[in-house]
C-alpha cells in the first residue's frame, strides 16, 4: 500500500495544469468569469496571484432590486480587484451593472483606473443613471468601446479617440444631435458603429452618420412615443454592410454606397404613411443598387411599386435575395424581381412562425432574372420545410397553395428555358 508522502507525490505529478507556465495559466483565465477567476487564489501558492495579471476582467452583477448590501459587496471586490492587479495592461474590461445601487464616482473611479491600464477593449452596460463627461479621458489605445445602459452622455466638445474602429451606443441619452456628432468626429478610423435608438427620450431628432472610413452600419430606430419627427442622414462611402431596422424615421438622406455587399432593410408601414416617406425608401434603396446580398423585411415590395420613381430601381449586381413575408401578391414581387436582372438565390422566409401566410394571385409571366439566371429557390419557417430545393425539384412544404405558385413558377421558367 502507498505511504501517504507516495500520495502527495503522485497527486503533485497529475497535477499537469500548476505546472505550465504562468502567462499560460493567466490566458485560460481569461475564459472565464472574473468572479471564478479570483477564486484559484485559493488554490494554493502556486495560483495566489496568477489572477491578478489575466489580460480580461469580465465583471456582471447579478443584485437583486433592493439589494444594496449585494451591491455594496460588488463595489468592494471591484475595489479589490483593481487594487491588486500586477499588470500594465488589459486588453478587455467588461462591466455590467444591472439592479441595486452603485456609487457613480466609484464606477468613475474604476473607469479611470483600466484606462490607465491601456485597455484595447471597454465594454459596459448600466441600468443606473451614470454620466460620461468631457473630462471623462478615454483610453487613446481604445479599439473597441460599447455602451449600453442609463448612460447619459455631455460632450460640450469633441472628443478624440484615435485608435477606435468599433463603436456601440444602444439605448443611450445624449445632449442634443451635436453631442452625438462629437463622438462621430473624434473617430478618425471608425470602421463598425451599430447605434440602437430605444429611449425615447434620446435627444436626437437628426441621426447624421458621416465617415469617410465606416465599414459596417447596423441601426435600430424605435423611439417610439417621442413627438420628434426623426430624420437619418448618412455619408458613407466605403460602407460594405448595411443593417437598418426603422420604425420612426421620416426622411432619409442617403449620399450614393457604391462599395456596399451586403444589406437588410426592416421598415414599418401604417396607413397614415404619405407618399412622401415611400419615396424616400425606394431613393434609400436607389442608393443600394451595387448590393450583391440584400433582405427585405414583409411589406417593402407593395410599397415600392406604389413609389412614383419605383421604375428607376436596377440591382445589376444582386445575386442573392432573402424576403421577410407574411403576406405578398405575387404580382407584386414578381415585377421588384424584374429590376434584378442578375439574382441566384431567391430566399422565401416566413415572417412568422405559426401565423397565416397569404400568397394572392397566382403568376402569368417570371421576370428574365428568374427564367435565366435563379438557381434555387428556399423556403424558411413554413410548414414542411426541408430547407433548399433546387429549381425543377418537387417542393417539400405543406402549404398548398404555395406549392401550385412555386410549381406554377417552375413550370413557367422550365418552358423559357
Amino acid at each position: 500500500m502507498m505511504d501517504q508522502s507516495s500520495k502527495l507525490s503522485d497527486s503533485k505529478e497529475k497535477d499537469r495544469i500548476s505546472n505550465l507556465p504562468d502567462a499560460i495559466l493567466s490566458h485560460i483565465l481569461c475564459f472565464m468569469p472574473t468572479k471564478y477567476v479570483a477564486r484559484t487564489s485559493l488554490l494554493s501558492t502556486k495560483w495566489k496571484s496568477i489572477w491578478t495579471s489575466v489580460h480580461i476582467i469580465d465583471l456582471n452583477s447579478f443584485s437583486v432590486r433592493g439589494h444594496n448590501e449585494q451591491s455594496s459587496g460588488f463595489m468592494d471586490f471591484v475595489d479589490r480587484l483593481l487594487l491588486l492587479r500586477n499588470s500594465p495592461n488589459l486588453n478587455k474590461f467588461c462591466l455590467r451593472c444591472r439592479f441595486g445601487y452603485y456609487n457613480p464616482y466609484r464606477l468613475n473611479s474604476w473607469i479611470c483606473t483600466v484606462i490607465k491600464l491601456n485597455v484595447k477593449e471597454l465594454v459596459l452596460n448600466f441600468k443606473i443613471d451614470v454620466f460620461f463627461h468631457r473630462n471623462q479621458a478615454f483610453d487613446v489605445n481604445l479599439v473597441v468601446l460599447k455602451l449600453a445602459g442609463d448612460v447619459f452622455f455631455q460632450f460640450p466638445m469633441s472628443v478624440f479617440w484615435p485608435s477606435l474602429k468599433v463603436l456601440h451606443l444602444h439605448s443611450l441619452t445624449f445632449l442634443d444631435d451635436d453631442s452625438f456628432q462629437n463622438i462621430l468626429s473624434g473617430c478618425p478610423v471608425l470602421e463598425e458603429l451599430d447605434i440602437e435608438r430605444t429611449n425615447r427620450g434620446d435627444n436626437i431628432k437628426t441621426l447624421c452618420i458621416c465617415s469617410s472610413t465606416l465599414k459596417k452600419l447596423c441601426m435600430y430606430n424605435s423611439t417610439s412615443g417621442t413627438s420628434l419627427q426623426h430624420s437619418v442622414v448618412l455619408k458613407v462611402p466605403i460602407l460594405e454592410i448595411f443593417q437598418l431596422n426603422d420604425f420612426v424615421s421620416s426622411v432619409f438622406d442617403v449620399d450614393e454606397l457604391p462599395s456596399l455587399v451586403k444589406a437588410n432593410f426592416s421598415f414599418y408601414f401604417e396607413n397614415h404613411r404619405n407618399k412622401d416617406y415611400y419615396n424616400g425608401v425606394v431613393g434609400l434603396l436607389g442608393k443600394i443598387s451595387n448590393v450583391q446580398h440584400l433582405e427585405l423585411s414583409n411589406g417593402i415590395p407593395k410599397v415600392v411599386t406604389e413609389a412614383f420613381d419605383y421604375n428607376t430601381l436596377l440591382f445589376h449586381n444582386l445575386t442573392h435575395l432573402r424576403l421577410q413575408i407574411c403576406d405578398i401578391h405575387w404580382s407584386i414581387l414578381l415585377d421588384l424581381l424584374g429590376h434584378m436582372p442578375n439574382l441566384k438565390l431567391l430566399v422565401f422566409n416566413k415572417f412568422k412562425v405559426g401565423e397565416l401566410c397569404l400568397w394572392s394571385g397566382e403568376p402569368k409571366s417570371v421576370p428574365k432574372c428568374l427564367s435565366l439566371c435563379v438557381e434555387a429557390i428556399e423556403f424558411s419557417g413554413f410548414a414542411g420545410c426541408k430547407g433548399e430545393m433546387k429549381l425543377m425539384e418537387s417542393i417539400q412544404v405543406q402549404d398548398e397553395q404555395l406549392i401550385d405558385i412555386y410549381n406554377s413558377i417552375c413550370g413557367m421558367i422550365k418552358a423559357q428555358r
